[in-house]
């Protein structure tokens, strides 16, 4: 079972066999990987087992004699001799007898390299029991699929390894069936391109498509949401700003959308500091090629940017209505805008630490007509004023 640990997470890719079957290790247990492997190696080196490069003959049938009779079967943990002529920690997946060149029947297993992933045919001499010091730790690979992505082509594994291979990533879990955990990769890119979606990057590049339409509503499998305000307490009083009136309908009392500006930790006051950062990342040449959002879904953040300031905003999805047009809602400000797919992007896990910082009121009085709602905006915008709760 793979714990909470391994998500959203530092890693780097072990083994490669297509975009929906490769194997990653967290970033952070690379030194136990040197670890097991100085302690597996040096012991067998100390008890005579691993061959000497310039060892006689006599020494070498000797050792195939000892180890000849070890009995292993598919499912045990051992330790299995890799090209490199180094031993790594390994599972048995099957036995099988196998003809050599001189027509000399040799017992062989098909092993899985628990550590990095790959598979290997090896000779059964080749193996030794685990030992007992290693048996409870457990796999460090971490098999992975990337979330909704089908390959187009044979290319698409050549372009994916040219992607990851060598480069520390940030994984995020988008899913998970069994044991193999449905995932994005995220890589830093260089010319100061910040950071991109390895997933969008194939899809954009043609070489992978999305299993799902764009337009099919699906939950938001990354569960990521923005952190809330604390609730305002009924009889509280505070020191807010509007951000949006919203459009009166009939028979309703006035609603509108406010910053707080009175609570302890002055959170709208960093609201500008994160626009900004916005701007820079999302304002860079190629943006919609390295973080464009392949499709959308109700529930889903992201970043969206305005059609009239040209500033990037925080958004939330609302509905999907149409093809590539999006109903987002602005989080920070409180009022929703149909928009492009195009204008859309995806959210990095660094921006969603601040709160949403818009929280939507209703007025105890009712406004008559719209020139009246316009007075009352026109009266009330831009200034700081007292807000006193009358009723949760």
């Amino acid at each position: 079972m793979v714990d909470k640990e391994s998500l959203n997470t530092k890693v780097f890719i072990s083994c490669i066999e297509s975009i929906n079957k490769f194997y990653v290790l967290r970033a952070n247990e690379m030194k136990t990987i040197v670890q097991i492997q100085e302690q597996i190696n040096y012991n067998w080196s100390r008890t005579g087992f691993l061959e000497l490069e310039n060892g006689a003959d006599e020494d070498n049938s000797e050792e195939e004699k000892e180890v000849e009779g070890v009995d292993i079967k598919p499912g045990d943990l051992v330790v299995a001799k890799f090209q490199d002529k180094l031993f790594y920690r390994a599972k048995v997946l099957s036995v099988f007898v196998e003809l050599d060149t001189s027509l000399t029947e040799v017992d062989m297993a098909e092993v899985l390299y628990i550590d990095y992933g790959n598979i290997d045919m090896v000779p059964i001499t080749s193996t030794r029991p685990l030992p007992s010091s290693l048996l409870a730790l457990p796999p460090l690979a971490i098999q992975c699929s990337l979330f909704d992505c089908l390959a187009l082509g044979e290319d698409t594994t050549t372009e994916f390894r040219g992607l990851v291979n060598k480069h520390c990533l940030l994984l995020e879990m988008m899913g998970r069936k069994e044991e193999v955990l449905e995932v994005d990769l995220i890589r830093e890119m260089g010319d100061n391109m910040g950071y991109s979606s390895v997933r969008d990057v194939l899809v954009l590049c043609g070489k992978a498509v999305f299993y799902s339409s764009p337009s099919t509503i699906i939950p938001n499998v990354e569960e990521r949401d923005y952190k809330q305000l604390p609730s305002l307490l009924a009889g509280s009083v505070h020191t807010v700003m509007l951000s949006h009136l919203h459009q009166l309908s009939h028979q309703q009392l006035p609603q509108l959308s406010v910053q707080l500006l009175s609570d302890q930790d002055k959170l709208a006051l960093q609201l500008p500091s994160l626009m900004d950062q916005m701007g820079e990342v999302y304002g860079v040449k190629r943006s919609e090629e390295l973080w464009g959002l392949g499709r959308c879904w109700p529930g889903m953040v992201c970043a969206v940017r305005d059609s009239r300031d040209k500033m990037w905003y925080r958004g939330q999805v609302v509905k999907v209505v149409k093809g590539r047009m999006v109903r987002v809602k602005y989080v920070d400000f409180g009022n929703t805008e149909l928009v492009p797919a195009h204008r859309m992007r995806r959210l990095f896990k660094d921006f969603m630490e601040l709160p949403a910082m818009a929280t939507r009121v209703s007025m105890g009085v009712k406004v008559e007509g719209p020139e009246v709602m316009a007075m009352l905006k026109e009266g009330i915008d831009l200034v700081d004023l007292d807000m006193k709760i009358v009723e949760e």
